[in-house]
């Protein structure tokens, strides 16, 4: 009787009701986590732990029916270590005000087994009692540190964008906008605030509405940390702050000289000591301690520690490094002027456009401005640069900048080190004040339309100068060499190429130690190459003579200098022919080219020259070279060009053991008799030009080793037969040029 009583009693549960709530908590649950997901203002303190609250409600009641209704064995839970007491021992009215009115009637429900029911079945009710309130508990505790967490990086690490919706919702709702925006209208004007989409309106919201600092701006200490927040921000909108490539801590709660690639120092500003008014108000750069000096610093700034996540020490910013950063929009905010001590502002490799600022001439600070490799135009006077006269570095090359380079736009630059305007639309002469820029180490104007004479006033007065770039003007006369002489101990880099500089190649009359690139490239240089031409210039890497108008042979010194590694003297005419005695010490040569000469004689003398072990590319087209071509012991050697000597008739097989070649152009030649399969071996091969020569036969089958193959050019010769089937799967992979007798190209 009592087995059949269990087993009825077992039937009826779980009560439909509780299934029935348990669905209903599920889909309340759901809604709330919802809710929270996608609500706007979750972020507001108590919105936020009211909203949360309710999630943890619902989620309690879903854990309650959800236990309640499970059946638990009566076993495991006593091999569990579970305490199971008496039904004595258990109080229905505790358990009814624990768990609410509902909860009371599903203990009711579950409990209406009558008096003949085992012992079991109420022990195993108020067991589960307890296993509900301790998963409660572990619940509370965990939703406690998931909703800390999550508030902290709400507070801490959110990126402000571009869109305005957000911004709009809670313009004007802190006591702090208004003074704030008293304080910014001295500084950037009523009108940028009366747009809500203006960079400053955005700044003012960031610093009032959202700033996790909530700096007090009635608080005359933290006005200067308000500012300079303020111009930070605008500049953040102003050049789409949102999509730079580096941008940690922008726009949160760390201090500003925590942001990305802000430079800080320890600066004070105190009352020169003095009875005249005037100069009373003059402020004076107090270090503290010994950080940091503006009238003494360091261009590289070595003195500071060198991370992405802010540069240096201090609170007070003394420089911007955005170099390369994504930055983009019309130029740069008037309100970079608040920033008094700014050093080093770089902002170049970006794609700021507009005309270029006249206001930096306030920057009475400025050491360093980069602004080069950007879109900006306009024309460059005076104004930008009167007062700049701590300046050591202007870089404003690579953009579309107009005007002249003359004495007044230098004028005031007595400390500049390094000029660099190369590659913009500048025209003039070359300005005469540059003989009194004693300092200067690097002078880059190339790639404008420059015009005129260097002047002589350059003579004696560049000790310093280490680069001359001058390249690609339209400068005339003659090359002074006794102005670089002047500098013979520190230059390094002198280009002078696509000028229109004449006359001869003067006998150097000093030694010119450090020079490492000396290019007088595309000009219209006559005469001969003095004899002890490399004799002068022991450091020599680079020697550009190429596209004069050079005649006579070209003089062993110089291959002299240990350390070159290229010599291009292509389109002279240069005459002679090449020796190995000549090259016995350039082991370090990698760039050859006399192309395009009137050089002659056979290149066997040439093939002896043990020396050229760094050679890679050798150009020899355009001249008289005669006989064989030799087998040339240059295990280094990727491109070889000798197209167009008429007289070069045999000698193709000899190249099969230069397996480092990529390209190969002996078009126009006079090579004789079959195509040696044995170059097939050149499997690095990328170009092979043999058109126009007497070849005979067929084309080897073992071309089809060269799987790299782009160019093949096989016309103009008498070769017969069909192409191999195996060479012409080669235009399924890389081969995309074939041309042939029949005139197939693909």
């Amino acid at each position: 009787m009592v087995n059949n009583t269990e087993e009825k009693e077992s039937n009826q549960r779980p009560p439909r009701q509780i299934l029935a709530r348990s669905y209903s908590r599920r889909a309340s649950l759901r809604s709330s986590i919802n809710h929270i997901l996608t609500n706007e203002t979750a972020h507001d303190d108590s919105n936020f732990w009211n909203v949360s609250s309710r999630w943890f409600a619902d989620a309690t009641e879903e854990i309650v029916g959800n236990v309640a209704g499970a059946a638990v064995d009566d076993t495991a839970l006593r091999t569990s270590g579970v305490e199971i007491v008496s039904a004595a021992d258990f109080d229905e009215d505790d358990y009814e005000e624990d768990i609410g009115v509902d909860d009371a009637k599903l203990f009711d429900d579950l409990s209406s087994i009558g008096d003949t029911g085992t012992p079991s079945d109420r022990r195993t009710i108020y067991t589960r009692r307890q296993m509900i309130k301790f998963i409660c508990k572990w619940i509370l505790l965990a939703f406690i540190l998931l909703s800390a967490m999550l508030h902290s990086m709400a507070q801490s690490t959110t990126q402000y964008s571009l869109s305005m919706p957000r911004w709009a919702l809670l313009r004007g709702e802190s006591n702090r906008f208004q003074p704030m925006k008293d304080m910014f209208v001295e500084i950037s004007g009523e009108e940028v605030f009366l747009e809500t989409d203006s960079p400053q309106y955005r700044a003012l919201v960031f610093l009032a509405e959202q700033d996790p600092l909530k700096l007090n701006p009635s608080d005359p200490i933290l006005s200067h940390q308000i500012i300079q927040r303020y111009v930070l921000s605008v500049l953040y909108f102003s050049t789409n702050g949102p999509s730079w490539k580096h941008r940690v801590y922008w726009l949160t709660g760390q201090h500003e000289c925590g942001w990305q690639y802000v430079i800080c120092s320890d600066v004070q500003e105190q009352s020169n000591s003095t009875a005249d008014a005037d100069k009373k108000k003059r402020q004076k750069v107090v270090l503290a301690g010994d950080k940091f000096n503006p009238e003494n610093m360091d261009d590289d700034f070595s003195d500071f520690a060198d991370s992405d996540l802010g540069l240096g020490k201090g609170r007070t910013i003394t420089g911007l490094k955005l170099f390369d950063n994504g930055l983009a929009g019309n130029s740069l905010p008037l309100e970079l002027v608040e920033l008094k001590y700014l050093h080093i502002l770089d902002v170049g490799s970006n794609s700021l456009v507009g005309t270029i600022a006249t206001y930096f001439s306030q920057f009475t600070h400025l050491r360093e401005l980069y602004l080069n490799r950007n879109e900006l135009h306009g024309k460059i006077d005076a104004n930008m640069t009167k007062g700049l006269t701590k300046l050591k570095v202007l870089s404003l090359g690579h953009n579309f900048l107009t005007g002249k380079v003359d004495d007044l736009f230098l004028r005031d630059l007595t400390s500049l080190e390094n000029l660099s305007l190369e590659y913009n639309q500048l025209s003039g002469i070359l300005p005469t004040v540059l003989g009194n820029m004693k300092a200067l180490q690097h002078i880059r104007l190339g790639g404008n339309t420059l015009h005129g004479k260097i002047p002589l006033s350059l003579e004696n007065n560049l000790p310093n100068l280490q680069r001359l770039w001058l390249q690609e003007n339209k400068l005339t006369g003659t090359i002074p060499w006794s102005i670089f002489c002047d500098a013979s101990s520190t230059l390094v880099d002198l280009r002078l190429q696509n000028n229109s500089f004449g006359g001869d190649i003067p006998d150097v009359d000093c030694t010119m130690e450090k020079i490492e690139l000396l290019s007088m490239a595309s000009n219209n240089l006559k005469g001969s190459i003095p004899n002890d031409f490399g004799d002068h210039f022991p450091s020599l890497k680079e020697l550009h003579l190429y596209d004069n108008q050079l005649t006579s042979t070209i003089p062993p010194s110089i291959f002299k200098p240990a350390n070159l590694t290229a010599v291009l003297f292509g389109m002279n005419k240069l005459t002679g022919t090449l020796s190995f005695s000549m090259f016995q010490e350039a082991s370090n040569l990698v760039y050859l080219y006399l192309n395009a000469n009137d050089l002659g004689g056979t290149l066997d003398d040439f093939a002896q020259a043990e020396g050229l072990l760094s050679l890679k590319k050798l150009r020899l087209e355009y001249n008289s070279f005669s006989g064989t071509i030799p087998k040339l012991e240059l295990p280094s050697l990727e491109l070889f060009y000798a197209y167009n000597n008429s007289l070069l008739a045999s000698g193709l097989e000899n190249l099969s053991s230069s397996v480092a070649l990529k390209k190969l152009k002996l078009s126009n030649c006079s090579l004789a008799g079959e195509i040696p399969p044995k170059l097939g071996n050149l499997t690095n091969l990328e170009v092979l030009h043999l058109n126009g020569n007497l070849l005979t036969g067929t084309i080897p089958s073992e071309f089809q080793e060269l799987t790299v193959l782009e160019e093949l050019r096989v016309e103009g010769n008498d070769l017969s037969g069909a192409v191999p089937f195996e060479v012409c799967t080669l235009r399924n992979s890389q081969l995309n040029v074939f041309v042939s007798d029949c005139g197939g190209e693909w």
